[in-house]
């Protein structure tokens, strides 16, 4: 096990143990009181931040284990938020959680100046984000106006994300792409609809995405300019589909198909002109032509497909799948296959294309038709033709892209051929073993290479579907742990270690996997959180013992958990303060609130963290018709007692310190706080009731919450009835 295998080791297993700890809190298993599961979230946090300064005081060779039992305690942070939330029914996901676990992420990556917490923390506000704009317990109605503010500002401040990554104080290439790429989809996706203000947008974004490529075209990072040109291009296709497709009607694909003549011939005569310039050095020559021409390929490949399709349409109206598929074949492919040593880029295109047309001819025929002659034909040959090209083509994006259709033709002809001959409906899945089997030999028979990667991907990425079926039969649990199995072998396994790829893949895998079991209803939250924490023991200990079989140099230097202990020991006081004073405050206010009832409707959604929870809606969720209320207001709802034990809208509320109406206080009245959203709703904060994994059915039928409003008028849901 060399170096990058013992950081891997540490690295899944203390990934095994917090997802156990996410596991076992999202399952909000009733054994453990309030109290206790609050003692539980903060005393977990503190063993990562107390395990880790204990390390820093000892000369080791591990020095990376500080840093990352410290981000792990951060993490568990959130998680503990997430458990105050979920003890007193407070909002799933609220976009409050990841605001105040992004503060002292951000402090601590200012402090520390590690990247991890930088990288964290752009996550966190893209969440904060993401969840105001779209809570979960409710459906706020935000104008055209506000809408577009909220857009703007959602640019501006990714876009300081985008600015910092590229300083010298964070340098982060993850946050860099990460923004850029939000950047560029959210202008994108907000340009076009039925929004009232998607036009403005679009011109925005013209200039923006103008800017953008003129701006990356001569830095350094070319990758940027790719992405940008990608980005505009497929959105100048968009709008001039769009635009014109009313207009030119039947005409339109035809009109495409000249842009995409017109555009290759200047990118022909502008990369000539580029080869023969004194200007520019070789390399900036060579990096600019290949990201040029790659933005190129995919522009023009969406564009041909479209027209291609749209003059096939006109010819044949899809009656004829095997003019498509020929069309596909002697228009496309021959000519892409005969062009690839003299005009490359164009070939790429005419090769994207034709194999892209031609699985479409197969999945119309299949799809409309099912299996007959015809379509063994098709498919057939579909399957020879991928074959010429993976033969004949040394391109590794295209080797890659007919790899893959090579593979859904084949997965496709297995299931027709079962759905017509076969009748093993309930074991259908069963038929992806086949790509398992064939691709893996294929890869252990194959040198290494772009070929054999993609043996590897159409082998495990199959099994890995597979462990998402035959719930609750043996099947699950073999493939299940055939998969961990492999996976881990990947990444471990001694004679494969040279190769990155699989490592990658391996790694890849295994946290694909940890996030999707958490949505897997085969077996309870609680029984896997008791499988991780077990088998994160287990992978630490195998670690820990495998790397004293290797002489490690001592990493002398101390990292920040040495160098900065007090401050940053600071900020965890203040967290578990902060986590503290919350549970004291809802815990005073369920002590000496008064008890009041209110009628509901719930539904059963599932948060990130927090476990499964009914979504309420109140009668006091609506107030009474006509009422017009500005949106995202502080209010204060009177609620007056009904005759059947709950309490109502009483007519009364507060806004900005002016009543609606003159009101005179009463004993009777409960006095609740609210925000506005939309006309006439309200929303109290009680919207969300978490309950243990898998009992959604047993609270569809209640009618009635029990609600605590303390009296500065907050309220908490205790249960209902």
């Amino acid at each position: 096990m060399n170096v990058k295998r013992i950081h891997t080791g540490y690295l899944l297993g203390l990934s095994l143990l917090l997802s156990s700890v996410i596991y076992f809190f999202a399952s909000n298993w009733p054994g453990i009181d309030r109290i206790e599961r609050i003692g539980l979230a903060v005393g977990l946090m503190l063993v990562f931040f107390v395990l880790s300064t204990v390390l820093s005081r000892f000369h080791h060779s591990h020095r990376f284990l500080e840093k990352w039992l410290w981000v792990t305690g951060t993490i568990a942070f959130g998680v503990s938020v997430a458990i105050i939330g979920q003890t007193y029914n407070s909002h799933a996901d609220s976009y409050l959680l990841y605001l105040i676990w992004f503060v002292p992420v951000m402090v601590l990556g200012v402090l520390t100046g590690y990247k991890a917490f930088y990288v964290l923390g752009f996550l966190l506000s893209q969440l904060a984000f993401y969840f105001y704009v779209f809570p979960t317990s409710y459906f706020p109605d935000w104008s055209g106006e506000t809408t577009f503010v909220l857009v703007l500002i959602y640019l501006l401040f990714t876009h300081g994300w985008f600015y910092l990554s590229r300083h010298s104080l964070l340098n982060s290439k993850w946050i860099m792409f990460g923004s850029f790429c939000f950047i560029h989809i959210v202008f994108i996706s907000s340009s076009f609809g039925f929004w009232e203000y998607h036009t403005v947008m679009a011109w925005l974004y013209v200039g923006y995405g103008i800017l953008s490529v003129l701006l990356w075209k001569h830095r350094k990072q070319k990758e940027l300019f790719i992405l940008s040109g990608i980005g505009f291009g497929l959105f100048l296709f968009g709008k001039l589909s769009e635009v014109l497709g009313d207009v030119l009607g039947d005409l339109l694909p035809f009109l495409l198909l000249a842009i995409v003549c017109l555009i290759v011939f200047l990118t022909v005569k502008y990369i000539s002109r580029l080869e023969l310039s004194e200007k520019e050095s070789e390399t900036w020559k060579r990096v600019f032509k290949s990201s040029v021409l790659f933005v190129v390929t995919v522009v023009c490949t969406v564009m041909l497909i479209s027209a291609f399709f749209g003059i096939m349409f006109l010819i044949f109206r899809w009656d004829n799948e095997l003019a498509l598929m020929f069309s596909s074949i002697f228009l496309l492919l021959l000519p892409g296959i005969a062009l690839k040593d003299h005009i490359s880029f164009l070939s790429n295109i005419l090769l994207l294309s034709g194999l892209s047309i031609l699985l479409s001819a197969n999945l119309v025929d299949v799809f409309t038709y099912g299996i007959r002659p015809e379509t063994l034909v098709v498919l057939v040959i579909s399957f020879c033709v991928i074959g010429v090209v993976l033969k004949l083509i040394k391109n590794p994006w295209i080797g890659s892209y007919a790899y893959l259709l090579a593979n859904g033709v084949v997965l496709l002809f297995l299931f027709k051929l079962e759905e017509s001959y076969l009748s093993i409906d309930e074991y259908e899945p069963l038929l992806l073993i086949v790509l398992v089997f064939s691709n893996g030999l294929i890869h252990i028979l194959g040198r290494d290479g772009w070929f054999n990667r993609n043996a590897l991907v159409y082998s495990v990425v199959p099994l890995f579907i597979l462990t998402f079926f035959f719930e609750g039969q043996w099947l699950y649990w073999l493939l299940n742990s055939v998969f961990l199995l492999l996976s881990t072998a990947l990444v471990f396994y001694k004679p494969w270690q040279s190769n990155v790829f699989r490592y990658w893949v391996g790694i890849t895998l295994w946290y694909a996997f940890l996030l999707y079991k958490y949505y897997d209803i085969a077996w309870s939250l609680v029984h896997k959180s008791i499988t991780l924490f077990v088998v994160g023991l287990i992978v630490l200990m195998i670690t820990r013992v495998s790397s004293r079989k290797y002489t490690l140099p001592t990493d002398e230097e101390p990292t920040f958990v040495a160098k900065k202990w007090k401050s940053i020991w600071l900020v965890v006081v203040v967290m578990v303060a902060f986590v503290t004073y919350n549970g004291v405050k809802n815990e005073a206010t369920i002590q000496s609130g008064k008890e009041i009832r209110l009628a509901l409707a719930p539904i059963d959604p599932r948060s990130m963290l927090q476990g499964d929870y009914v979504t309420l809606r109140y009668d006091i969720s609506t107030l009474s018709e006509g009422t017009e209320l500005p949106n995202n207001k502080r209010i204060k709802i009177v609620l007056s007692s009904t005759t059947q034990g709950t309490y109502e809208y009483g007519g009364y509320y507060k806004i900005e310190g002016n009543w609606n109406k003159p009101y005179k206080p009463s004993d009777d009245d409960i006095v609740v706080n609210g925000i506005t959203y939309g006309d006439d709703d309200v929303q109290y904060g009680i919207e969300s009731f978490f309950i243990p994994e898998g009992t959604g059915q047993e609270f569809e039928d209640k009618t009635t919450a029990i609600i605590k409003v303390s009296e500065n008028g907050n309220a908490l849901l205790i249960e209902l009835e």
